[in-house]
């Protein structure tokens, strides 16, 4: 019975279940995971183009600005007040800064020359967008009181929106240095003040002659 002979038929069925066997070797061995990956590779590269393109937008939005704030004239035509002028001066910055989700000030110690005081405040913090920092820059500018915007960092980080969704979230953090300028002339107090080396030098001449 072994070496029976195949019928036609037999030698084309059986002909046709090897190919057909074989065609199910290779969808399942080699071409559906072929086909998986490349699949998982287009699904992982839209986000990562979709990435790239948000990066290159604020990049090209920081530039902007900066470029902006470089070629603009950043001394404010305010009124320079007798020393010492910080609270009306933080006043207003809380007001400019009204916008920012979050925001820290430091200060540097208030320098004479002279009699034009000038005061380092470094500001860092964050909004929601450009245009909210713009704005806020904006308003320091252009306060009543004499000042200068003399550095600007910006950065941006993205994440998932509050629904953790596929929405993102922007933030932009910003480190500015503004310097204030005040004058001794009308003071009624000069407590705090740090006399800069070359007028404390002049004074000291002055008296020995």
């Amino acid at each position: 019975m072994l070496n029976r002979k195949f019928t036609l038929r037999e030698t084309i069925l059986l002909m046709f279940m090897s190919v057909l066997f074989l065609g199910i070797f290779y969808y399942l061995v080699v071409a559906a995971p072929v086909k998986e990956e490349i699949a998982s590779c287009v699904s992982q590269q839209i986000p990562v183009e979709d990435e790239l393109s948000a990066q290159l937008m604020r990049a090209s939005r920081k530039k902007k600005m900066l470029d902006e704030m470089e070629n603009a004239d950043q001394v404010s035509q305010g009124e320079i007040k007798p020393y010492n002028n910080l609270k009306d001066e933080m006043r207003e910055l809380y007001q400019a800064l009204d916008g920012a989700i979050s925001y820290d000030l430091s200060f540097s110690e208030a320098r004479v020359s002279g009699t034009i005081v000038r005061r380092d405040i470094s500001i860092a913090f964050q909004a929601g967008s450009y245009e909210t920092v713009r704005n806020i820059l904006d308003k320091m500018a252009e306060s009543q009181f004499r000042c200068i915007i003399k550095d600007l960092d910006l950065s941006a980080s993205s994440g998932r929106g509050k629904s953790g969704g596929m929405s993102k979230s922007e933030t932009i953090s910003a480190n500015v240095l503004i310097t204030y300028y005040e004058t001794t002339v009308g003071a009624s107090d000069t407590n705090g003040l740090v006399y800069e080396k070359e007028a404390a030098a002049e004074g000291t001449g002055a008296a020995t002659e």
